[in-house]
Formats: C-alpha cells, structure tokens, sequence
C-alpha cells in the first residue's frame, strides 16, 4: 500500500509549500500529491485552492495574478504550527525538490469549468521537459472535461477519477466515467471507503487510493481491506514494518 504525501508533509508544515515537500522528503516520502494551477502569465504554480483565502487570508484568484504578484503573499499565515512565512511555489520548484527519489506523483489539477484554458497542454510539456517524469506521473481531476481533454491530447497518459461528493449510490455512474476517460486509478473519499465499495472499484479494474487518512487505526484497516494507497498529511502514519502488501 503507498503511503502517499497529501500536499507533503502537510500535517506538520504548511501544505503544498516546499517546507512540507522537503520535509516528506526527509521522513522518507517517495509518493506524493499535489494540486497544479497556472497563474495570469502561464506558470504552473502548486497550491490547493483557486484562491488565497484559506492560506493567506487574501480572496484573491491564483488566476487574476502574474508569478511576480503571486510571490508576494504568505500561504502560511494560517498555519498553526509555523508561522514562518512561505510562498507559492512554482511546479518546477516542486519536482526539483521531490521529483528526483520519487517513485510515484500525483498531479491533480485544479480547473473547475476550464478556468485555466490550455493547461492541459502545459503541463504535457512539463513531464515531457525532465527525463523519466512522464513514467511517474499520474494525473487527477475534479472536472471530467480536464481528464477528457488529457486523454484526448496523449493517450500513454496515466489517469486517476477523482470522486467528488460521491455515495455509494453514485458509484457505478463514477466508474462508467472514470472508464470512459481510460483511468487507472480511481480515488475514493475515506467516508465512502468502505469493503464492497473498494471491492467494486477493483473489480472495473481500477486501482483504488483513498484520501484523507490521517489515523493509524484507519490506514492499518484500509491496508487489511485492500486499498492501493491512502493519501495522507502524516507521512510517518505507519513503520516501515506495517508497510508491506
């Protein structure tokens, strides 16, 4: 079972932050996820929501502001545990720090109704651009229309449906799109991740990774279930001992 860094080490410095990937790093991280945006002059930035509210206490979009302005904002500054102030980072910052001992990344991109047209296209680029990125690479979306157009650009592409406020009653549907986008994966919040659901998921030959495990007790029943991987903001949740299957 991969034990998956959810925007790094995020449980123990501020998320999606080179401090919180250079930590997982060290704690011997070598799967990660992270959320890809794309700034007003086309940089491929990391952060979780289209917004700074949550992280800088700022309502402004990632969107409405060139790299240079973007800098300019503390993402830590709601951070309970370090206030030392961090910045945005650039995707390239990302993969430098985490890219060369990684053995699986997850690049879930956020573009809600195309807010970032062309984003597609960029980041293709960008696992093309460093030698042996594009084999580690796994992308994931909220918006069907961003995983049809992935697919539609590059069909070696690997693919995660990332389900969003799904029920157990809305589980076939998801499979029927996550197979029609040629997924591979299919990601499961921890809520609904329950044995026969898991036991479906895998049966549409999908691999199933469950987001967000933030218990020992949990990721320890998850692992006896089954499950792919688990994300988590606590890369240590588990010994190197309890690691195995």
């Amino acid at each position: 079972m991969k034990i998956i860094s959810h925007r790094g080490a995020s449980g123990y410095a501020p998320e999606n932050t080179l401090k919180a990937f250079r930590l997982a790093v060290e704690m011997g991280s070598r799967d990660f996820e992270f959320d890809v945006h794309r700034t007003k002059d086309g940089i491929l930035v990391v952060h979780h929501d289209f917004s700074l509210k949550a992280t800088a206490g700022k309502d402004i979009r990632i969107a409405d502001l060139t790299y240079a302005e973007l800098r300019q904002f503390n993402v830590a500054a709601y951070f309970k545990h370090d206030k030392a102030p961090q910045r945005v980072p650039r995707l390239e910052e990302v993969i430098d720090v985490i890219g060369p001992g990684a053995g699986w990344l997850n690049f879930e991109v956020k573009n809600d109704a195309n807010v970032y047209p062309g984003i597609e296209e960029k980041l293709l680029a960008f696992l093309r651009s460093k030698p042996g990125l594009f084999e580690k690479a796994l992308v994931s979306s909220f918006d069907q229309g961003t995983l049809k157009r992935f697919r539609e650009r590059c069909p070696q592409l690997k693919l995660a449906y990332l389900g969003h406020n799904l029920s157990a009653i809305l589980l076939l549907p998801a499979l029927k799109l996550a197979r029609a986008v040629g997924a591979v994966n299919f990601h499961l919040a921890m809520r609904i991740a329950f044995r026969l659901n898991v036991s479906r998921i895998k049966k549409a030959g999908l691999r199933v990774c469950v987001y967000t495990v933030n218990t020992r007790k949990d990721a320890l029943r998850l692992q006896k279930m089954g499950v792919d991987g688990i994300f988590t903001n606590y890369p240590d949740i588990l010994g190197k001992w309890e690691l195995k299957g």
